[in-house]
């Protein structure tokens, strides 16, 4: 099974990603041996939010979770951003 996690998917409100409805499903989603996605825009967007929302430590905290489950292979981060492609742009562009 697949799931493509979005910033609302992280949280919950109050709360934060390692409590309350997100956490209790990431716990069962695991269990379940399903592979989850985001993106680098999403887990970008995501901090921003919950370092604007809550209180310091459980956004710090948070972020842990989601880049322990990176780490470990739960979660896999896609990357929007591509670096390469930023740089040709600006070569082609140095080249006119």
């Amino acid at each position: 099974m697949k799931l493509f996690i979005d910033t609302w998917g992280w949280l919950d409100s109050p709360g934060s990603v390692s409590r309350g409805i997100p956490g209790l499903f990431y716990s069962s989603w695991n269990d379940q041996k399903g592979v989850s996605y985001t993106t680098d825009y999403i887990q970008d967007e995501t901090f921003t939010l919950l370092f604007r929302r809550v209180p310091f430590k459980e956004a710090k905290d948070s972020l842990e979770v989601i880049d322990l489950a990176i780490k470990e292979g739960y979660l896999r981060l896609e990357p929007i951003t591509d670096c390469g492609a930023i740089r040709e742009s600006k070569r082609i562009e140095n080249e006119v």
